[in-house]
């Protein structure tokens, strides 16, 4: 069907706007990474927007070359992957008792859900020491236990148990399963969608996380990637201070290829490009399970 000189605006008026949003979206990544691949006397000149003029990997080479860069990375691999897969789990399995009314705590956990929506994770000094009362301090645990249930995913989940026929759980009853056999043999194979999107929030508070490292830690072999990464743009800004004031005083006349833009911006590449690799394999779930989960049952 041929199309109208209308539909062709509209459509052409469409695809451009599309076009503005990818852009605007896009480029920030784009100049992070030009600037990160540029040399920092030529990136402080300014005029770089999308390839760098002069190229080097010596921002790179900083963070790279750190002992601890393997172990933190492990560490943080590890506490995405293991405090992904059981927040989705323990969110969902909480969500699916708020769907039941004749459970024997829902009207308690319902209230202590609803104070909790609006009292939130509390101060620092509470939280250390409750932490503190369960051993927590200084363990891996720090990083999985506090955030196995989160309150939103919560709300995410049962929402979309909402739009499931009530005819499956009703069957399965017949048949002589049991809720725990329901749950993990029918509702949660079909929340595939609100899997990935639950679970990809998840990984990316894990995989960002680093004031539970700054505040509960003190071991060297719970340090994460992050914490990690702004220690050394600690270091490299501290450096740049002490550049700076020796080249005042004419003790240095080579400027340095790196400073602390240039660091933040490898650093900030460096922990950006797992998650971005991660969600192309998850946009389909996602997207369904976000359209999902926003409307009401």
């Amino acid at each position: 069907m041929k199309k109208s000189f209308g539909e062709k605006i509209f459509d052409f008026v469409n695809g451009l706007l599309l076009t503005i949003m990818a852009s605007s979206m896009i480029y920030p990544f784009i100049y992070v990474l030009a600037i990160s691949l540029n040399e920092a006397a030529d990136s402080n000149k300014g005029g770089i927007f999308l390839f760098p003029r002069k190229f080097t990997l010596d921002s790179y080479r900083i963070v790279m070359e750190n002992h601890d860069l393997l172990n933190t990375a492990l560490v943080s691999v590890s506490r995405t992957v293991l405090g992904t897969v059981l927040t989705v789990l323990c969110s969902a399995m909480f969500a699916y008792v708020f769907t039941k009314p004749k459970f024997i705590f829902y009207k308690p956990m319902k209230l202590i859900f609803f104070i909790a929506m609006f009292l939130g994770g509390g101060a620092l000094i509470p939280v250390y020491m409750l932490y503190r009362s369960l051993g927590l301090l200084n363990s891996f645990a720090v990083y999985i236990l506090p955030f196995l249930v989160n309150l939103w995913f919560v709300i995410l989940f049962r929402t979309y148990y909402t739009q499931m026929p009530k005819g499956l759980e009703e069957a399965a009853l017949v048949d002589g399963a049991n809720e725990l056999r329901i749950f993990f043999t029918i509702i949660l194979p079909l929340s595939t969608p609100m899997i990935a999107t639950v679970g990809l929030f998840a990984a990316v508070d894990q995989w960002n996380s680093w004031r539970d490292t700054l505040f509960f830690t003190s071991k060297d072999s719970l340090k994460t990637l992050q914490f990690l990464m702004m220690e050394v743009m600690q270091k490299a800004e501290a450096g740049s201070m002490i550049t700076r004031a020796a080249a005042k005083m004419g003790k240095v006349r080579k400027v340095r290829s790196v400073d602390p833009v240039s660091v933040r911006m490898s650093i900030t590449i460096v922990t950006t490009i797992p998650i971005v690799l991660v969600y192309p394999f998850l946009q389909k779930y996602f997207m369904k399970g976000m359209l999902i989960g926003s409307m009401k049952g």
